[in-house]
């Protein structure tokens, strides 16, 4: 079941798979990935796959930064 997060003040989805959807937009997924021993969540871009930054801290932070690399927020607060 798909879950609704307000990131920023935008409404996105997250399927179970970790995609993010704005209205009907793919942004990204987001998933975690243990690292020397502790857990860290990625951002993976849309169109390629690939990740975008390692280890942050929160699903919340990765779902920021890819609202940020859409265009739909200027700026990150953490």
């Amino acid at each position: 079941m798909d879950e609704t997060f307000r990131i920023s003040g935008i409404e996105v989805r997250l399927t179970p798979t970790g995609e993010v959807w704005f209205q009907d937009r793919l942004l990204g997924r987001v998933g975690r990935e243990e690292r020397f021993g502790q857990w860290f969540w990625r951002a993976y871009d849309a169109e390629t796959g690939e990740a975008v930054k390692r280890f942050l801290t929160s699903r919340p932070e990765a779902i920021q930064l890819l609202l940020l690399r859409s265009d739909l927020i200027d700026g990150i607060g953490f």
